[in-house]
Order: C-alpha cells, then structure tokens, then sequence
C-alpha cells in the first residue's frame, strides 16, 4: 500500500510539472501567434496598396487616350474638358470614392481640376514630382502628402504629334482600402505625420489626434479616444504589436520618397477573430499527453493491485482491437467502391493527408504517395482567400459541417473547382480524430463565371461607349455571329465564345473623337483614317489578358474590317488569313449596320441589302459565309425581329 501512495504522489509530481510547462508555453504561442497576426496585417495593407495603384495607373493610361483632352491642351481650352461623368462612372463600377482628375500644362500650371474651378496656379513650383516630371515626361506614380490630403497620385504624360502636352494626373483618396477593411472586420485608422500638418490648407476629413491629421473619414472615434488617451507616439512607432483592452493592435508605415515616415495604418483587430489553432493544438497534444500519463499510471496501479485483472483487461484489449481490425477492413473495402468515382480525402487534426481516392489523385495530378502524410496546403491555390479557411475552421470547431466551393491548386500549376463537404472525423469512441471531405469537380461552372467577371470589369473600365448606335444592335451582331458559326461547322463551344465576344467588335472607338464617331455627313479623308484606327485601338485594349474569350474579341475588334480580296484594313488581309472569328462578324456587323438608322445614313430595305452582299461575295465578304448566309436567310430575319429597335 506504501508504494501505490509513493507512487500517486509521483504521478501527482509529474502532473503539476506538465501544468506549470502549459502555463510558460502558452505565453510563447500567443506572442507567437500575435506577430504572426500583426505580420499578415502589414502584409494585407501592402497589397492593398498595391492594388490600388495598379488601378489608378490603369485608369490614368486610359485617360491619357482621350482625344478631347489632347485637343483642349492643345488649344490652351480647358473649357472643353469635363471628366465630372467618367468620374462618376468609375466610382460606380469600380468601387472607388472621391476621386480627382488634375490635368498641368508642359509649363506647370494647373489647367483642369476636378474638384474646384481654381486653376492656373504654377503647380511645378509647389511640387517637385511635378517639376522632374517636366523635365523628363515618363508615368509617375506615388502617395504623397498634399495641401488636401494624403492620396494615390498616378501622372501620364500627354503627346499630341510626339510633342509634349503636359499632364493627366489621377488622385485617388484611401477611404477605399479603409471601407474594405472594415468589411474585413478591422479597425483601421490612418494617421499622417505631424511634421504634414502645416502643409495642408483645407484637410479632406477635417479630423485630427492632437496634431496629426487622420486620413479616412470612417475612423472610429471611441478608438481615436483611446489613441489619444494612450499617447499617439506609442502606436505609430509600434515595433510588432500591442493588446489595447480585446484587440490586438499592429502599425504599418508609409514611408516618403526620402524612405522617412509619412503616414501610419494603426489597425485593430478583436482578439475573439484571431485564429488560435496553433494553441487548441498544444492544448490537445498536452492533454494527450496527460491521459497517457494517468492511463499508464492506472495501469501500473491495477498492475500493482491485481496482476490477474490486468491479464482479464489484456484480453478484452485483444478482443477490441480484433473488432477494430475488422471495422476497418469493412471500411477498406468500403473505399474501393467509392476510389475510382469519388474525390475524397481525410486528414489528422493537423491538417495532414492520411487518405485520398484514387479520383482525388486524378484530379489533382499528384500520386497517392506524393500526398500522403503532406499537409492539405499542398493543394492550395493562392488565389483563395483566407477568410474562406477561417470561416471553415470556424465552423468545423463548432462542430458543424461545411459545404464550400474552393479553388485547389494542380500538381502542373493548373487548377480546378470543387464543392467541398467537410465533415469531422472520430473514433470509436467518439474522439475526435482528423476531418474528411467529399467534393465535386465544378471548374466548368467556375471558369465561366469567372470569364464572365474579367469581361465585365474590362468592359467597365473602357467607359461608356460614345458611339450613337441602335440600342440593339451588339446583341442582333452576337445572335447573328453564333448562328453564322454554328452553321459554318464551328463547334458549340466556339460558337458561343463568338457570341460573346463579337459585341466588343468596335470597343476602339471609345477613343475617337466625337466629332468623327457621330458625324452626321461623309467623313473627310482625314477623318476615315482616324475612325480606322479603332481597330488597332480596340485590339490593344482587349489584347491585355490570357482568358481566351478576350484573345478571341481582340482578335475580332482588330479583322472585322478587313476584307476577302485584302482591300480592307488595318493589315489589308486576304482570304483565309482572316480568321474565321474577324469574317463572321463582318458579315453580321454590316447585314446589321445597313438595315439600320446611323447618323451618317438611313436604313437600307432588304431588297437592296441583299443585292448588296451577293456583288460582295468574293470581294469584301467570304463567299461560303455569304451561300450559308442566304441559305438560312429565315433565322437571321427571326433575330433580327426579335431584337428590334425600340423607338
């Protein structure tokens, strides 16, 4: 009896050491963990930043194509120049809020500005990125402090016959980036250095801490409360992080062009919405640790106690396992049937593979072997979001299962879609052991939707297009187009690819001028060569992206005014080196064009359109497309009633 009390005290002993180890180990994982947090913050902020700017820069490049301002500058008019509507249609399409548009003479002095009717001061003078730009005309872009506010600043030189303009520049205000973190569930507040302040004459948000001025309008002002109470100094040079009350709080500056502090990003974050996995794991691994060590204990003890108990307790042990086995042999067998059809996958509570399909290895490109015992980020593709894998691990210790579209990442550099269930695993005996997941290949859905996006932001960055045509007349071409391919012998998938990228067939014209594009008489032969630029235009608009419904538009907006025999334009080709994408729509842009109203023009009958394309064939139109033309003449007329003009 002496030894089983000596040895409960050991045990006792041991217990007290593995706590007080908890309570030292749980401190380190916190910090860790916070500046692992505070580091992501940062890191978050810097690609927001670049993000922004890389808009900006897109925005400012299209900017620096309108002709309208060229010519304004040209003639020292600035009453010709009025970005008030694109404006508006930027902020609307592309999210952003407050945005100027400033536009400097090659002599420096500030000829438009979006914001207020003040122009003519020497804008060089006042600022020195102005004056280099001046001196040698290349794309500028920074943030910088001004006489308003801190902001993106993107400046495009300006030619007119290789002959320096002046300058567009487009500045852009940080209540974007700080709107999208809100959303995100931080607190950002964005502060400028004091050494600003004296520099501005009407600050944007009108808010400061003591003398410094804070950026975005939105800041909270129960957190600017505490800022001050606390002293400001001891946020904006924080080195890595501090707690302030339930939040974790980390800085990010933003240095000038002299690499000195310019502005701050103080940013909260509630400690309740910080993954603590890392620490659950230690606590898990630990209290495993501790069962071991109690059940080994009471082992020895009953061992102590009664040796014939513990040979009674080996063979019900044995008994067990036996089952065991034999559960997962059925299990096993189980598998096989769903391996081949099946994408599934299990791994341990560290996320470590310990089970894939054979589907799963398809799918992915790798070999069973080249996944198991690997973490499940093996398959993880950069372009989701962690949010995402939040809210899964969120859901999955609540113990609830969770249904998730995710973007995996190919062993090739490729990638697929797939809807994931993902469900917790235990024991027999109800522990929790690891998580699985049964998943479907969705990529077909999800590369649609995603063209669909890219071409819609596209889309909405060119602007609204000037050109005066019929309402209907980009879906008549579309409908015509696809039917037209279809009947040529063109797959499905070809077919509707043309349809939805023949009504981007005349996108270069955004950068005509008005004069030419709604010109009501003949255009001079000036004229005609400037409108014929719209096809290179359009092309080296669209001609910036990979997805191939864009290439195929691209190549659409740059042939479809070519002609069979090479009399067209830009390039002049001939027959068959058209591409059959740049042919089909020239004959459903003209059937279309003719049969409608333009400012140029009245609309043709058909009797006389039709004459039109049978002394074409050969000449400006492919003549198989022109028999299959007339040959299904009744589906194009069905269209085209179907999409009639509303007056």
């Amino acid at each position: 009896m002496k030894k089983i009390i000596l040895y409960i005290l050991l045990i006792l002993s041991i217990i007290i050491g593995i706590y007080s180890y908890y309570k030292m180990k749980v401190d380190t994982i916190k910090n860790e963990i916070y500046k692992n947090k505070s580091i992501a913050l940062k890191k978050n902020i810097q690609d927001r930043i670049a993000k922004s700017q890389g808009k900006t820069a897109t925005i400012t490049y299209l900017l620096s194509l309108d002709k309208n301002l060229i010519k304004a500058l040209a003639s020292n008019d600035n009453s010709q120049v009025n970005f008030t509507s694109i404006i508006k249609g930027i902020e609307s399409q592309g999210g952003y809020k407050n945005l100027w548009i400033q536009v400097i003479d090659k002599n420096g002095y500030s000829f438009y500005r979006s914001w207020t009717n003040k122009v003519g001061d020497n804008a060089a003078m006042a600022r020195m990125d102005v004056a280099k730009m001046i001196q040698n005309p290349k794309p500028m872009q920074n943030i910088s402090t001004g006489r308003f506010d801190m902001t993106f600043k993107t400046m495009m030189p300006l030619y007119y016959k290789n002959s320096f303009l002046g300058i567009v520049e487009l500045i852009s205000h940080f209540d974007v980036i700080s709107d999208e973190l809100k959303k995100k569930g931080l607190e950002p507040i964005i502060v400028v250095d004091e050494d600003y302040t004296e520099r501005f004459i009407k600050p944007f948000s009108g808010i400061f801490i003591g003398n410094n001025y804070v950026v975005n309008k939105n800041a909270s002002l129960e957190l600017m409360s505490k800022i001050e109470k606390k002293g400001l100094e001891k946020f904006l040079f924080l080195k890595d992080y501090m707690i302030l009350e339930d939040k974790l709080v980390t800085t990010y500056t933003i240095n000038n062009i002299k690499n000195k502090p310019m502005g701050f990003f103080i940013l909260f974050k509630e400690l309740n919405k910080i993954d603590m996995l890392e620490l659950k794991t230690f606590t898990i691994k630990l209290l495993i640790l501790l069962i071991v060590v109690l059940i080994f204990s009471l082992l020895i003890i009953l061992l102590m106690i009664n040796r014939t108990y513990v040979k009674d307790l080996n063979l019900e042990v044995r008994k067990k396992t036996k089952k065991v086995r034999k559960q997962k042999d059925k299990l096993k067998s189980l598998l096989k049937v769903y391996d081949k059809n099946v994408i599934f996958s299990k791994t341990d509570l560290k996320g470590n593979i310990t089970h894939v399909s054979e589907a799963f290895c398809k799918i992915s490109g790798y070999a069973r072997e080249e996944l198991l015992g690997r973490n499940h980020n093996i398959i993880r593709h950069p372009d989701m979001e962690k949010e995402s894998f939040e809210y899964l691990w969120k859901e999955l210790k609540n113990k609830r299962s969770v249904t998730l579209e995710v973007k995996n990442l190919k062993k090739d550099g490729g990638y697929y879609w797939v809807e994931a269930e993902f469900e917790l695993e235990y024991d027999k005996k109800g522990k929790h052991i690891g998580y699985s997941a049964v998943r479907d290949d969705i990529t077909s859905n999800k590369d649609i939707e995603e063209i669909q996006k890219e071409i819609i932001f596209t889309m909405g960055s060119i602007g609204e297009s000037r050109s005066k045509e019929t309402g209907n007349h980009v879906k008549r071409v579309a409908e015509y187009s696809k039917l037209l391919a279809l009947h040529s012998g063109l797959s499905i998938e070809d077919a509707e690819m043309l349809k939805q990228a023949s009504p981007m067939h005349d996108i270069g014209k955004v950068a005509i001028p008005d004069s030419i594009l709604n010109k009501a008489g003949k255009l001079d032969a000036e004229e005609f060569l400037e409108m014929k630029t719209h096809a290179i235009k359009g092309y080296e608009m669209l001609n910036i992206s990979d997805r191939p419904i864009l290439k195929v538009a691209a190549t659409i907006a740059l042939e479809h005014h070519e002609k069979w025999d090479g009399t067209g334009y830009p390039n002049k080709l001939k027959g068959d080196n058209i591409n059959i994408f740049g042919r089909i729509t020239a004959v459903a842009d003209v059937f279309d064009a003719l049969g409608s109203d333009r400012v140029y023009k009245k609309a043709w009958n058909d009797e006389k359109i039709f004459e039109f394309f049978k002394n074409e064939k050969g000449k400006h139109f492919d003549p198989e497309l022109i028999d299959i033309f007339f040959e299904n003449l009744e589906q194009f007329l069905l269209i085209r009633s179907k999409f009639q003009d509303i007056e």
